[in-house]
């Protein structure tokens, strides 16, 4: 952790308790300040509050105060009267972690800067106080939007994202092909009306026609004006506005209704566009402004709200160059939650970290153009950022969608690429409800296009520019719908003395990227376990009389189809006692055999071999140590007829 003038910094991914509290950058085709550095944007007029943790869950703000004595006390004697829970506590889930870090969101505050006020001064004594963990200034990041008016609406000729003949305006160029590969994926599966997918943005014109039939609806709310539903917000029955922290969610800017429909417009209705998924609910969280910029406090409540109102996939058009505690506490309760959420990467044409999306709880997207290249420059920003947290790409250049007032246009950027995916992951939940975030992420890794782009840049395997590829619809579903028995992969024979302990690892993959689940024969002293993710550890470590060959069968099986395996283990007999031998071939234990034991224990002579057993420094009474007690059990045996130490041998 390294400090930065009035900012503490912290490193990815252990990001977490510090750092500046970002704002909300809308990434599409312009920003005011490419170059903008982390703590260039701070927000001197909003202070961020980490209050210190309480016995049991945080409250609500009563009349302005929080329960906290010291921090109430100096905001009482300020006279600061704008004070703000962004995030306020729920009910328990029975999910532990979860529930710890929804209690965490409901601790942070904000506190607007009154006027005339010294911010530095001002959060330097709240800093001090017992009941504050820490404090961050808010981020503000403002973009400029230049207009395109294209001249012809039809989806064959303008949606290149989804079906690409070469022939792309405005500019009339690209690459056949170069494209998600929709036309194969829908015949998998169009989507299914059960999948909620939020849109945190500038809100969305929700009588547009080609939106109005998919927004959600709070059916345990009313329109009348009262919390039906007593989850803090008052008649949020199509979603919510967390920027003017009402019920409007009407698109202002228009950034909004544009990733809305490319990520789901109304499709196959003979009109406007088709979004990648035809029959998700969109829920409509605004988060930013008419001026497309906002908070991370905003931006952190809306993905809380998303995961507490059952949305299955989250989609954020939005970030900043500096990091935000509150977001990625938010973004780590949703993917604790099972929620999957895409950011994008940023249009800065830079590999600095990009916040949210380099969160590691969080789906990164990069943007490319219509000849599956890595765009840059954006038509009217330096291009597509780029670094070790992306994940994947989509298309972001010159994509034609959904504006206000029942309208299309162009826009460009990150932010296009970023609801491509997300609707990919809507069409994923579809055919698979219980997939995970890592199980998606996982799987549309596997099936994107690699090696599409400049060869400079688009590399085998992963590579900082386009991550693991541009996605392709048609390979990611049809995995999900083409059944492929899992492969095992199993080691050769084993052998292994008793005591001693052997370990080994089997393995299995699914085509179809499928979860595998692994399992064995049961062996006495032995243990099996499946670590997820195809990989299953088994060990045995076999006692006295364990010995001999055993056949150990393993088996992969995704659900439908399975493999299985034998790994055969030979156990040698590593008996600690005297078996019924002369060791010095006489015929009888005696004094001789005992002189023989006594320089293999106390002078370090050589074992004495007997074709039956050896007889080593190992321990007979079997504390792991060949010392006067062995000695004094075998004096027993040999001269006094007594027990031997270790049964069953015998003489």
């Amino acid at each position: 952790m390294t400090s930065n003038g009035n900012r503490v910094v912290r490193t990815m991914p252990q990001v977490r308790n510090v750092l500046t509290i970002v704002s909300v950058l809308l990434l599409l085709i312009g920003i005011t300040d490419a170059g903008a550095a982390a703590g260039d944007d701070l927000d001197r007029s909003r202070l961020v509050v980490k209050l210190a943790p309480t016995t049991g869950a945080p409250q609500k703000l009563s009349a302005g105060t929080t329960g906290r004595p010291s921090f109430d006390a100096l905001v009482t004697g300020d006279g600061i009267t704008e004070l703000r829970q962004p995030i306020s506590s729920l009910p328990a889930t029975h999910h532990k972690a979860a529930d710890a870090l929804r209690n965490r969101l409901a601790e942070y505050v904000v506190i607007d800067v009154p006027v005339g006020r010294d911010a530095d001064a001002l959060k330097k004594q709240i800093e001090q106080l017992p009941d504050v963990e820490f404090v961050e200034y808010d981020v503000v990041v403002t973009i400029t939007e230049s207009q395109l008016t294209p001249s012809d609406p039809y989806f064959s000729s303008h949606q290149y994202p989804l079906r690409n003949t070469g022939i792309q305006p405005p500019a009339d160029h690209g690459t056949a092909g170069a494209d998600l590969s929709m036309e194969g994926a829908w015949d998998h599966t169009t989507g299914d009306t059960n999948v909620v997918l939020a849109i945190i943005d500038t809100g969305i014109d929700y009588d547009h026609p080609d939106l109005d039939s998919r927004i959600w609806y709070n059916t345990d709310e009313g329109t009348d004006g009262w919390d039906a539903d007593s989850n803090g917000y008052i008649s949020d029955f199509r979603g919510w506005n967390f920027y003017n922290h009402n019920n409007n969610i009407d698109d202002d800017h228009s950034h909004g209704s544009h990733c809305a429909g490319i990520a789901a417009a109304e499709s196959d209705n003979g009109i406007g566009i088709a979004g990648m998924d035809w029959n998700c609910q969109i829920m409509v969280l605004k988060a930013l402004g008419a001026s497309g910029s906002g908070s991370a406090t905003g931006v952190a409540a809306a993905m809380t709200y998303a995961v507490d109102n059952g949305a299955d996939i989250v989609s954020m058009s939005l970030g900043s160059m500096s990091p935000s505690s509150v977001e990625q506490d938010a973004a780590e309760y949703a993917e604790l939650n099972g929620v999957t959420i895409f950011a994008a990467m940023g249009n800065d044409d830079v590999g600095d970290p990009h916040y949210p999306a380099a969160f590691p709880e969080i789906i990164a997207v990069g943007g490319t153009d219509s000849d599956d290249n890595r765009a840059h420059p954006f038509c009217g920003s330096p291009g597509s950022n780029y670094g070790d947290y992306i994940d994947i790409c989509a298309p972001g250049n010159w994509v034609w969608s959904t504006v206000p007032n029942g309208s299309y246009s162009y826009k460009c950027g990150t932010s296009m690429a970023t609801p491509h995916a997300a609707g990919l992951g809507s069409l994923i939940k579809s055919l698979r409800p219980n997939y995970t975030p890592a199980e998606i992420r996982e799987l549309m890794r596997a099936a994107a296009d690699d090696q599409v782009g400049r060869v400079s840049e688009d590399t085998p395997g992963f590579d900082h520019y386009h991550g693991w590829g541009r996605i392709n619809g048609r390979a990611t579903l049809q995995a999900l719908t083409t059944e492929f028995a899992p492969n095992l992969t199993v080691p050769g024979a084993q052998t292994v003395t008793e005591l001693e302990t052997l370990e080994f690892i089997v393995s299995a993959e699914d085509s179809n990227f499928t979860p595998v689940s692994l399992s064995s024969d049961t062996m006495a002293n032995a243990t099996f376990v499946d670590s997820g993710n195809g990989i299953g550890v088994f060990s045995v470590t076999p006692e006295i009389t364990q010995q001999g060959v055993y056949d150990i069968l393993f088996v992969a099986s995704d659900g439908v189809d399975a493999d299985s395996a034998t790994v055969t283990i030979t156990i040698l007999d590593g008996c600690l006692c005297l078996h019924q031998a002369d060791l010095d071939f006489s015929g009888v234990l005696d004094a001789v055999d005992l002189n023989a034991l006594i320089n293999v224990i106390f002078f370090n002579e050589p074992d004495i071999q007997d074709e039956g057993c050896p007889i080593t420094r190992a321990d007979l009474t079997c504390d792991g140590v060949a010392d006067a007690v062995d000695l004094n059990y075998l004096i027993e045996h040999i001269f006094f007829n007594g027990p031997l130490p270790c049964d069953p041998c015998t003489l």
